[in-house]
């Protein structure tokens, strides 16, 4: 029954998010989902859904990085580590140069913020979700930095300045929420109703307008032509990194519910928004979206099979 239960979780977590891709797959192809409304939808997406979600999901949390050090190091080391790690190996896996961006991402930017605490959420309860939300802020603030930072370097149209990249983080309304989110939350500051309730109602408008861009950015013949790029992407983030990642945090000590909150970390699908920012930074939209897609179905036999397993072994 616990076995059951596990893979009905996964299914019930993952269909949603399908369902509505596909309605913007079907919409786009009647022609209700125009280019046009799809680059204001990112921009409203990037500039202000997405941070509002991040500002109040920090800000609100109840943020206390010292009660687990050793998970908190740990998991720390190996999402920073995996990321170091695949820029390392990018020239050899990504020929095209302007493609690495897009690779390092997908490659990188797990769904940590949604699909990683709501599997926490069910897997372990109130206690999951408190574990997991202690290295969240880093993990965010990391992710951000280190993908644009990436989409910036090899997008097609940077200059190869230095200082192109340090505006490009510095300016980025992301990142300017989840610091702003971190602060406000590890030092207590109280945020007004009626602001919250806004930044809420303005938050929600993320997943949607998201997952219905991604559905209109994919190009189904590019699965029947799978490139290394995507395949490349997929396997690393959601293979990869968890096969490697929870052996190297057992020798490091990790137990349990440690052990099992950071496989569903490092398991997670690529995040749906990577799809917005490859846009913005002049990145392949199709090649993330399709990295999304890929990363979604071979995570939920990733995480259903993990999880298992580390049950049945008495692991997590």
């Amino acid at each position: 029954m616990e076995h059951f239960e596990v893979v009905s979780f996964a299914i019930t977590t993952i269909a949603p998010i399908y369902l509505l891709a596909m309605l913007g797959v079907v919409l786009h192809r009647q022609g209700w989902l125009s280019d046009d409304f799809r680059r204001d939808a990112a921009r409203l997406t990037f500039n202000f859904a997405a941070p509002a979600m991040l500002f109040i999901s920090l800000s609100t949390s109840d943020i206390q990085f010292m009660e687990a050090p050793r998970f908190l190091l740990v998991s720390v080391a190996a999402v920073v580590g995996f990321s170091l790690f695949a820029w390392l190996i990018a020239p050899i896996v990504v020929r095209n140069r302007t493609e690495r961006g897009v690779f390092l991402q997908g490659a990188t930017r797990g769904n940590i913020l949604i699909t990683g605490l709501a599997m926490a959420y069910s897997v372990y309860g109130l206690e999951g979700v408190a574990l997991a939300s202690l290295p969240m802020g880093l993990f965010i603030i990391f992710n951000n930095v280190f993908c644009i930072y990436m989409l910036a370097r090899y997008s097609p149209d940077n200059d190869g300045k230095q200082t192109y990249y340090v505006k490009q983080i510095l300016s980025n309304p992301v990142i300017i929420a989840v610091i702003l989110g971190a602060t406000v939350g590890i030092l207590k500051i109280p945020i007004p109703s009626v602001v919250e309730t806004s930044g809420r109602l303005l938050g929600q408008l993320t997943i949607p307008l998201v997952l219905l861009n991604l559905g209109a950015a994919l190009d189904f013949r590019q699965l029947r032509t799978p490139t290394l790029v995507g395949w490349g992407a997929t396997f690393y983030k959601c293979l990869f990194m968890p096969v490697v990642g929870v052996p190297l945090a057992y020798v490091a000590g990790l137990r349990g519910m440690e052990l099992g909150v950071l496989f569903l970390v490092l398991s997670s699908p690529t995040s749906t928004i990577s799809v917005v920012f490859a846009e913005m930074f002049g990145g392949s939209r199709t090649m993330a979206a399709n990295i999304v897609l890929l990363s979604g179905l071979l995570s939920f036999v990733v995480v259903s099979a993990g999880l298992i397993f580390l049950r049945i072994k008495g692991l997590a």
